[in-house]
């Protein structure tokens, strides 16, 4: 306990330091985040908050739009066209967009950006098959240096929007002496790729950690500039002055705040405490109960607008539909044994308990957000009757009368007793032990079994396990599902953990990557999702509620079901806030 009080008086005063004599007259944002970002390099780091701070920082070539969810021109005139064959993606770069050094940005530049995006010398080997399996060249107009064409390996539905989180960077900046000029596409993607002296010492240096984290090193073309970092406590990102989009009307070139102090709190309490007192302008992260617990004072309804919205995240249960037999069990190679798995979850009330209701229901792996969603899908209600009956049906009964069902497989007796494994927390054991008590109603056994992330993430990789408690995050792009649901991933040791898959599914799966008229692709999805309904590797839980909080001296307060649920920089402090004097 004391060590908590402690944790929470440190959190107060870090955010003090940072923000001595808090002016609510001033348009200074200070938003919650709820740990370091793994680093701010423009490729190499990829954490969440990462991503959060540059969307401050850097610039993309084309955005999703939080209100529209399409993607939409960002560095770029229009959105690309796209030749007969879907193979090639002809752009023109706005002609007003500028670097900090003035000098214009130019196709140049894009090209030497895709080319760090896929090179194998770049330190960004867990993400880099995503670009380099669509990017295959760039190519150039020596009459036009605003024009290019990106050339793609194959047709595929991510082609057009591959650039959306590619952060262009400027090439004069950072190969000043041309030193990557003789490094093409064609040698990248050579199997035998062999690298040179001088390009092995160019990206040693770029890959160094100094790009991660120095001020001065973390440039963009985004309206903020990263002025100082102190880790584990705030990162202040300062307005640019004559930004190239000062005159843009779009929402994401906005930039009101002259500051915004990302401040870093990670615990839930602190976070409390600093709403309390105003400390903070927005959080996406505050726990359920802290925030249901500040709407019920006026005070703070006074101060911060407040809401639950939906997001595109979910949690489940897999089952190992592909055991060996032998270190795991054959508990679920039957779909009926699934489906009574399903009937046995108590997923209203676990959503209940630990979302004080601030969730919903999960009925296959897209979100009910998203405009493929299949809604001829209905949900798998708690029906412990009808489990009872499929388990019969699939042969497991209780013959000795120990109220757990058995059954003989391939000549072994086994008891219908089986580990759930979860990663340790408080969420996670409260949820294992009301799916334990639940299934033992029908003769199931179930034994938790908590562990550390590090070896929770090494049996699934593995299929070491009998049925998991599992989270995927999400947003309102398309998710390649090769990763999740093909054969492959399950052979190849990638993410399709319980086994999932056929023939079938991966034609669907190939289908719709392929599919770039949004009829066929959408066909292949709803596919998809029916098959996966049906043959139930997942027990679909819930997509919990993002919590947004956000102060009412702005105007622009919007909230989105997109990530990160606002947009910092269009936050416009309102007239009646300026002439307040500071907090004491």
């Amino acid at each position: 306990m004391y060590n908590k009080i402690l944790t929470v008086i440190i959190s107060i005063v870090l955010l003090s330091a940072c923000v001595d004599n808090r002016d609510l007259s001033k348009n200074i944002v200070i938003a919650h985040i709820s740990s370091n970002p793994d680093g701010l390099h423009p490729f190499n780091d990829n954490s969440v908050m990462r991503s959060f701070i540059f969307e401050h920082t850097q610039k993309t070539l084309v955005k999703l739009d939080l209100q529209s969810l399409e993607y939409t021109p960002s560095l770029v005139k229009t959105l690309p066209e796209i030749s007969e064959d879907g193979l090639r993606y002809h752009y023109e770069l706005r002609d007003d967009v500028r670097w900090e050094d003035g000098s214009e940005l130019t196709a140049e530049d894009v090209a030497f950006t895709a080319k760090l995006q896929i090179c194998p010398l770049t330190d960004n080997a867990n993400v880099r098959g995503n670009y380099s399996s669509v990017i295959k060249n760039v190519i150039l107009y020596p009459n036009n240096p605003k024009k290019f064409t990106m050339v793609a390996f194959g047709k595929n539905v991510t082609n057009a929007n591959i650039f959306s989180e590619v952060y262009i960077q400027q090439k004069s900046h950072w190969d000043p002496e041309g030193i990557l000029d003789d490094l093409t596409f064609e040698e990248i993607h050579n199997p035998n790729f062999k690298e040179k002296k001088e390009w092995s010492e160019w990206f040693n240096a770029f890959n160094h950690g100094d790009n991660r984290y120095q001020s001065e090193r973390l440039v963009g073309l985004g309206p903020y500039q990263i002025s100082e970092w102190e880790t584990g406590s705030y990162i202040i990102a300062k307005k640019k002055e004559n930004w190239w989009g000062d005159n843009d009307t779009s929402i994401y070139n906005q930039n009101y705040p002259e500051e915004i102090i990302f401040k870093i709190i990670t615990d839930d309490a602190s976070v409390f405490l600093s709403l309390k007192s105003q400390e903070l302008d927005a959080t996406n992260r505050v726990g359920t109960s802290k925030l249901f617990k500040l709407q019920k004072h006026d005070y703070f309804n006074e101060n911060y607008h407040s809401d639950f919205l939906n997001q595109y995240s979910y949690y489940y249960a897999g089952l190992n539909t592909r055991p060996d037999g032998i270190k795991r069990k054959k508990f679920f190679t039957d779909v009926k044994v699934r489906r009574a798995m399903a009937h046995l979850v108590p997923v209203d009330e676990i959503i209940e308990v630990l979302l004080h209701g601030e969730g919903s229901r999960q009925v296959a792996q897209l979100s009910n957000l998203k405009k493929n969603y299949n809604d001829t899908l209905k949900l798998i209600e708690l029906d412990v009757e009808k489990a009872k009956q499929l388990l019969d049906e699939a042969g497991w009964v209780d013959t000795d009368d120990n109220n757990i069902r058995d059954k003989m497989v391939n000549g072994e007796k086994l008891q219908l007793s089986f580990e759930l494994s979860y990663m340790s927390g408080a969420a996670s054991k409260e949820t294992a032990l009301m799916i334990k008590e639940s299934m033992w109603r029908a003769g199931v056994e179930v034994n938790p079994n908590p562990m550390d992330f590090t070896l929770f993430y090494k049996n699934a990789q593995e299929h070491d396990f009998d049925m998991m408690l599992g989270g995927w995050g999400g947003s309102a792009s398309y998710s390649n599902p090769y990763q999740l649901w093909h054969t492959s991933s399950w052979a190849n040791k990638g993410s399709n953990f319980c086994g999932f898959g056929d023939a079938f599914s991966d034609s669907l799966i190939d289908a719709a990557n392929a599919a770039i008229d949004p009829e066929e692709h959408r066909h292949a999805i709803w596919q998809l999702q029916a098959k996966i309904y049906e043959d139930q590797p997942y027990v679909f839980m819930y997509s919990p509620k993002r919590k947004i909080v956000i102060h009412k001296r702005f105007d622009n307060a919007n909230m989105y079901y997109e990530k990160p649920g606002f947009v910092l920089h269009n936050f416009k402090l309102k007239e009646s806030y300026m002439n307040q004097t500071p907090m004491p």
